[in-house]
């Protein structure tokens, strides 16, 4: 016979909703330099566009200057207050001068009231550092940063769940903050390698991006 607390348990673990799987939102596989192409893991296709790219050993080759690609707006591409992850593999040239970034990947800036998450490289006084943020509609970020290497291929992976905030490179976690970052939903566009006005503009290959949310 159920005691009154193994009942009282029963009951709350049915009122839980069980939590989504984490789906990949949006792949770019960065081998077609005419065309941003996405191999959609759900119903939606994230398929976008590109400007003044070239392609090098295969990989999407950024100029520092007017390169960029980028996707349409989304709402599968709005993590809400689901976990989220972002991931790129890229080689950067030259780190970005000391006090400037590049933007590597993003949804939204920090004047987009409904907030925004991005993956950068800041240049430092003594070399690079990446950086994940996310930003909530009420104006609450959540920034991990850690020092990483130039000139060589790193996978980037930025991590935001409901209490943290955490930033691996190349499978290691490097850095994780304890931060409440809410709701993020917007309805800007992706871009991937700039911030999309011919700023922040990342000079380097790169050979993928992923969304994954849940």
């Amino acid at each position: 016979m159920a005691t009154a607390a193994t009942a009282g348990a029963m009951i709350l673990a049915v009122a839980s909703p069980a939590q989504a799987a984490p789906t990949e939102r949006a792949r770019w596989d960065m081998a077609d330099p005419t065309v941003l192409v996405d191999t959609p893991t759900d119903s939606v296709n994230n398929t976008g566009t590109t400007f003044h790219m070239a392609l090098t050993d295969g990989f999407y080759d950024f100029n520092g200057v007017d390169s960029i690609a980028g996707a349409p707006t989304k709402s599968n591409l709005n993590p809400g207050i689901n976990p989220i992850k972002l991931e790129v593999r890229l080689n950067a040239r030259a780190a970005p001068v000391n006090g400037q970034s590049f933007d590597i990947l993003r949804k939204g800036t920090s004047r987009t009231a409904t907030g925004y998450y991005k993956i950068e490289l800041r240049g430092t006084s003594t070399g690079m550092n990446a950086a994940c943020i996310f930003k909530d509609k009420n104006k609450v970020a959540g920034t991990a940063v850690t020092p990483v290497p130039i000139q060589n291929w790193l996978t980037v992976t930025c991590t935001r769940t409901a209490t943290t905030v955490t930033l691996a490179v190349n499978g290691v976690t490097k850095r994780t903050i304890t931060k409440t970052v809410g709701s993020i939903t917007n309805t800007e566009r992706v871009f991937i390698g700039g911030k999309g006005d011919q700023t922040d503009a990342f000079a380097g290959l790169m050979d993928y991006a992923s969304i994954t949310i849940g």
